[in-house]
This record gives C-alpha cells, structure tokens and sequence, in this order.
C-alpha cells in the first residue's frame, strides 16, 4: 500500500468511529427524550381524567338540581307563593267541547 491509501484508510476508520459515537449519542439522548416525553404525557391524562371525574361529579349535581327545580312539589309552591295563584274552585272550570266546522257541504248524497 501507497503511503496516500494508509492516509485515507486512516480518515476513514476515524469519520466511522466518530460517525458511530455520535450515533450512539443520538440514540441514547432520543430514547431519554422520547421516554420523557412520555412520562409528560401521562402526567396530562392523570390531570385530564381528573378534570373529568370532577365534571361528571359537578354534571350529576346539576341534574339533581334541575330535577328539584322542575319537581311538582316546587312548580307548585312557586306557582301559589310567587305568582299569587291559588287552586281551581269548581265554579270557575270551563269546559270546551269541540263543535263542526261551518264549511260547504256536498251536494250529492252517496
């Protein structure tokens, strides 16, 4: 071998070493940040299901809430102590009964 092809077989050997430690810097600096990056976004779940679960806590009070609101123990009591009205008395009953309509009637008689 020439003394040029010890040289460049030399710079070759040197660029794969250096070529080879910086990939394992890579990789191992990639798996470290990858592992992070999850260990991230677990803590966000833990925190979002939590958000959750006190949604659902909050949604089912709302529902029992508007299920007293609209009982009709309240729509009553709010009904005689706020509107002023008071129970029907018999005498003030009206009953609608449904009559036919005036209209043209047919002339033939089937």
């Amino acid at each position: 071998m020439t003394g040029r092809r010890m040289r460049n077989n030399k710079k070759n050997r040197t660029f794969i070493k250096f070529g080879f430690f910086l990939y394992l810097g890579f990789s191992l600096f990639a798996t470290v940040w990858l592992r992070a990056a999850v260990v991230n976004l677990e803590y966000e779940l833990g925190k979002i299901d939590r958000l959750r679960s006190d949604f659902l806590n909050e949604r089912k009070t709302v529902v029992a809430q508007r299920a007293s609101f609209i009982s009709t123990g309240n729509v009553e009591s709010v009904a005689i102590n706020k509107l002023g009205m008071s129970h029907a008395e018999r005498e003030n009953i009206y009953f609608v009964t449904r009559t036919a309509v005036a209209g043209p009637h047919r002339a033939s008689v089937k």
